[in-house]
Formats: C-alpha cells, sequence, structure tokens
C-alpha cells in the first residue's frame, strides 16, 4: 500500500511539473498611439486561432504592463478592451499582435498601441413605453442600432442606461441611450430598424420602410461625436 502511495504521489509530481513548463505566457504594456503613454486597466485578451478555440485574459496594470499565463502552444492574436475611449486592435481594421508560440515559451515586449475612438450616441425616445412590453409570442422588441464599416461589418451598439425621462417639454418620455465606439476620419453607415416598432426619426415621423440609414463620419477635429435621436411610435401590427 505504501509504495502504491508513493507511485501515486511521484506521478502526480510529474504530471504538475509537465503541465507547469509546458505552459506559455504573453506579456507586454497596452500604451496610447499618439502618446505612448499607458493605458491601464485595459482587458488584454489572448485568442488562439483553430479549432477548439482557446482564450485567456487579464487586465493591464497601472502602468500599462499585463502578462498573459497559462497559454497552450499555437498561434494567438492579441486583442484589448479599453472602453469606449480607444478601438480595440482586432477590430475596425485594426492591426492586432499575432504571436506564435511554442511549448513552455514566453513571449515578452508585446507593445499594444490603442487609436483613440469617437463615441457615437443614439437616443430612442418611447413615449408609449413599446420597448418595455414584450412581444405576443414573449419576446423583448427587436431593434437594431449599430454601424456598418468599412469592410462591410456590422457593429451593434449597446444599451448604456435604462429610461430616462428627458429634460424640458417633454419631460416625462422615457429615453434609452445606446453607444458605439467608432473610428475617427472614416466613412460609415448608422443604421436602425425594426422587426416589431413602429420607428420614426426625432420629430416623430415615420420612417421609410421602417428603418434608416446614414453616412456619416467624425473628423479628428470636430469637437462633438456623431448623435442620432428617433422615437418608437408604437408597435406594428
Amino acid at each position: 500500500m505504501k509504495y502504491i502511495l508513493a507511485l501515486l504521489l511521484a506521478l502526480h509530481a510529474a504530471l504538475a511539473q509537465t503541465g507547469t513548463t509546458g505552459a506559455a505566457s504573453i506579456g507586454g504594456t497596452v500604451v496610447d498611439a499618439k502618446t505612448q503613454k499607458p493605458v491601464p486597466a485595459a482587458l488584454v485578451t489572448a485568442g488562439r486561432a483553430g479549432a477548439p478555440p482557446f482564450t485567456r485574459n487579464t487586465r493591464a496594470g497601472g502602468d500599462g504592463a499585463y502578462q498573459i499565463q497559462g497559454l497552450t502552444p499555437g498561434n494567438y492574436l492579441v486583442c484589448v478592451q479599453a472602453g469606449d475611449q480607444y478601438l480595440n486592435p482586432c477590430e475596425w481594421n485594426g492591426s492586432p499582435a499575432g504571436v506564435t508560440l511554442a511549448s513552455g515559451q514566453t513571449a515578452t515586449g508585446i507593445k499594444i498601441a490603442l487609436t483613440l475612438a469617437s463615441v457615437l450616441n443614439v437616443q430612442v425616445k418611447d413615449a408609449q413605453k413599446a420597448l418595455g412590453q414584450l412581444t405576443k409570442d414573449g419576446r423583448r422588441p427587436d431593434l437594431s442600432i449599430g454601424v456598418w464599416g468599412p469592410r462591410g461589418l456590422y457593429y451593434p451598439a449597446r444599451r448604456v442606461s435604462a429610461p430616462a425621462g428627458t429634460a424640458g417639454p417633454q419631460a416625462s418620455i422615457p429615453t434609452y441611450s445606446y453607444q458605439l465606439a467608432v473610428p475617427r476620419d472614416t466613412a460609415l453607415n448608422f443604421s436602425i430598424a425594426s422587426r416589431d416598432l413602429k420607428l420614426g426619426d426625432a420629430n416623430g415621423v415615420a420612417l421609410s420602410a421602417n428603418a434608416s440609414r446614414q453616412a456619416f463620419q467624425h473628423a479628428t477635429g470636430d469637437a462633438n461625436p456623431k448623435s442620432f435621436t428617433f422615437t418608437v411610435l408604437g408597435k406594428l401590427p
């Protein structure tokens, strides 16, 4: 029995040592592309190409430094999310860092330079509170808000606030806010549509075909980011 126990312990130690030596890692810094200053608290993700997918992530420190450990061998792309202030290099025609790792390899000095973004703001006024009501088949109403990019890819905006009353004479109208970080100096197409809701423009005029698609861009010298306002006129039959 003692011999068997000793053998099991030795086998466990050998397996643990193999797993430790075989693990690879990626380290470096996240900086602002223009100022080269560190970007703290950015979420850094290493994703391995191929199947099955494998990802690990970490947060950059106050000095912008990061290290992602426990990686298996393979080809990785390093993506970074830093709120709406910067663009993720894995999106919007970015140039993500590519790293090829062998078993146990430590790749260091991988600097990720982030480009400043513009924030697209969208307000949706919902006087009838239709967005908060389920459809006949028990779904939340469909409302697609986003941007078509230069490569024909669609980037959905995210809702950033619960409905809040607007200021001024229309203070009782619930208004939803949506945002999306987009590149500057780039021709884009904003899009809004719904299969369940009747939509109107900022003045309440019904949209043709219940959808709107508008070209826009935010130049670097523009003082304010682009914004759109729409109105929910009710539910579709």
